[in-house]
């Protein structure tokens, strides 16, 4: 349920928002809409109302990463000493671009200066092209939501519907995204076919025996 000063929800609205998570958690990733109507047996113009008003109450935020784009924002919880935790809401390629699947799979730590007053949220990286950035296979990567990033910035590119990570540079006409690997060639993108999505302020290791 909402933190203090939050609308409260009514029964409905919780019960559809406790099914979001449980199925979360047993799929690792959020349901369609569809899905929540068959699962409570109405209809969708019916479910995009009730997510609605879950979002208006500040329960959850659907995202732009793909049609699976529930965010739950209970999952964000702001800590101590200038640290906030941000959401992990997927898998992000640091090679081949793929779809980043949102979806609450738990948090990690940030200091709040990085996100200079933004939304931010953490991906974890597969493959292995922004290795000379040391950012490596299976690290999470916290990004602060943006639009605009500048030369050499490492982003979230959203390509089509897939989304990559890269670092930037720009020309009149598109964009270069570059891996950091020497191995891997960069890819040429034109203005209109991608999006900025958020530039990475810092890299999560987690550090296993």
């Amino acid at each position: 349920m909402p933190g203090g000063g939050q609308t409260p929800l009514t029964a409905h609205q919780l019960a559809i928002l406790d099914w979001i998570k449980q199925f979360i958690r047993t799929h690792a990733m959020p349901p369609t809409v569809r899905e929540i109507g068959a699962a409570f047996d109405i209809k969708s113009s019916s479910v995009f109302a009730l997510l609605k008003a879950l979002e208006r109450k500040g329960a959850l935020q659907r995202g732009e990463l793909g049609a699976r784009s529930l965010i739950i924002h209970d999952a964000r919880r702001r800590g101590r000493d200038g640290v906030v935790e941000v959401s992990i809401i997927g898998r992000i390629a640091a090679g081949r671009p793929i779809e980043a699947i949102e979806g609450d799979r738990g948090t990690v730590s940030v200091r709040r200066d990085l996100l200079r007053g933004q939304p931010g949220y953490a991906l974890q990286v597969v493959g292995d092209s922004m290795i000379d950035a040391g950012i490596l296979n299976g690290d999470y990567v916290v990004v602060r939501k943006q639009e605009t990033a500048d030369d050499g910035d490492i982003v979230v590119a959203l390509i089509g519907d897939e989304a990559t990570l890269k670092r930037i540079f720009r020309e009149r006409d598109g964009v270069w995204l570059e891996p950091a690997n020497r191995a891997l060639r960069p890819i040429w993108v034109r203005n209109d076919d991608f999006r900025v999505q958020g530039k990475v302020v810092g890299v999560h290791r987690v550090m296993e025996s």
